[in-house]
């Protein structure tokens, strides 16, 4: 008797997840695993198109493009190949993965905040 219920929920959130919009200013707290290099904070302004994602980061010093395929997001920005990997939570306002930058590797956590 529970199946349909949960085959209901899962197909809900799915489609939630699915039709999340990153259009928008995020706020990506990163921090590196060595603690010898100091993390921050890093502004983007992103902008959806389907799939891709476009914007920039640092005021718009540096350009952002990367891709969203369902929970998963990958984000590159500048042409340092700083490259981020993270997911998307239920409510589409938060990610969280792993990041490179500049041969270092650390975790982040990005917010939406418009």
């Amino acid at each position: 008797m529970w199946r349909p219920y949960w085959a209901v929920s899962a197909l809900v959130v799915v489609a939630v997840l699915t039709a999340a919009d990153l259009s928008g200013t995020w706020d990506v707290d990163v921090t590196f695993d060595d603690p010898a290099v100091e993390g921050g904070d890093i502004d983007c302004v992103i902008k959806q198109n389907g799939e891709q994602l476009q914007g920039t980061c640092s005021g718009g010093t540096a350009p952002l493009a990367g891709e969203v395929n369902g929970q998963s997001v990958k984000w590159r920005i500048g042409g340092a190949g700083h490259t981020f990997n993270g997911t998307l939570d239920e409510t589409g306002t938060r990610i969280k993965g792993r990041f490179t930058a500049a041969g270092k590797d650390g975790s982040f956590t990005a917010l939406k905040s418009k």
